[in-house]
């Protein structure tokens, strides 16, 4: 009995270390990776934001935020197509994914809008702006549009969360419960985030490593803690009334759905119609969650014929 309460009591603190221990072996974000990267960094409240502008600089601006465990890698393909159109096309990673830094807050929509807000100021982006949002990213541009309307032509929602719960019961209790949910998420969170990659690999992306950069997140420290942290500050309730505030401010907005997306179903589609009936929406019917990078070109063919069709209304 003596042995085996000793091996409890030498086996309890490493269980409980493993999220510490894996935490440890990440890579820090240092400024020499950052030196090698594509794009410039903004020094914001919370700390440097990675980003990128394309297309021409008197062009319509279009921002891109991107989803819960990508970095805005996701849109290279889709900004190269939107500024091939004569779009200002800015991208930019999300505090905790990408190249941008890791601070220690609840991710809301409220404090990544406050990213947003202070990233156009700092480069001196004044609008109106096609806010574009894909996954996670669309309760940002929702709240940014319900918030600052005056500043948003459109909304452009791709896969958008944030309007019927998504969440499978294990990630929604790691969500719900701190500490015991803080281990149990950053113990099974890199295996099946990588596991997700490999069975969501899709040929036909048009960003030929996006894969790899999407298990490369992993490796850096304070993704896991920052994704986690996105979960409970943006994706536990629905967005009912900032979509509510959308459609009585009148923001035009266009909703693209993938077919084939089990993580954000197009079922949702109906949910969106009653808190905003004159959205307009599109179904890409063979596509999956990765609707922005493996349906590059005919996602921006939809947002450039909805302008049009904008403009002849």
């Amino acid at each position: 009995m003596s042995y085996v309460l000793g091996a409890i009591g030498v086996a309890l603190p490493l269980l409980a270390a493993l999220p510490g221990i894996g935490e440890i072996r990440r890579r820090k974000l240092d400024d020499t990776r950052r030196a090698e990267a594509p794009g410039k960094f903004a020094r914001l409240s919370q700390g440097e934001t990675h980003y990128m502008l394309m297309g021409p600089e008197r062009g319509p601006l279009v921002v891109c935020i991107h989803g819960l465990t990508a970095s805005s890698a996701v849109f290279h393909a889709l900004a190269r197509h939107l500024a091939a159109q004569g779009k200002r096309v800015l991208v930019y990673d999300l505090y905790g994914r990408g190249l941008s830094d890791r601070p220690r807050a609840l991710q809301t929509p409220a404090f990544l809008t406050r990213q947003l807000h202070e990233l156009l100021a700092a480069l001196n982006l004044q609008g109106p702006m096609t806010l574009l949002g894909y996954s996670l990213g669309a309760t940002v541009a929702v709240q940014f549009a319900a918030e600052m309307p005056e500043r948003v032509s459109r909304l452009v929602l791709l896969a958008p969360a944030g309007i019927e719960s998504e969440l499978s019961p294990i990630v929604e209790w790691t969500a719900r419960h701190p500490l015991s949910g803080d281990w149990l998420f950053h113990v099974v969170f890199p295996k099946a985030h990588r596991q997700n990659v490999i069975e969501s690999s899709d040929a036909r992306s048009e960003v030929p490593d996006i894969d790899r950069q999407h298990v490369a997140e992993l490796e850096r420290r304070g993704y896991v803690r920052s994704v986690l942290s996105s979960l409970r500050g943006c994706l536990l309730e629905p967005q009912e009334a900032a979509h509510r505030r959308v459609a009585e401010l009148g923001i035009p907005l266009l909703a693209i759905w993938g077919g084939q997306d089990r993580m954000v179903p197009a079922g949702s589609m109906a949910q969106l119609s009653v808190w905003n009936p004159v959205a307009e929406q599109k179904l890409i019917e063979d596509a999956w969650h990765g609707l922005p990078h493996t349906h590059a070109g005919e996602v921006a063919a939809l947002i450039s014929k909805d302008e049009r069709a904008r403009k002849l209304a």
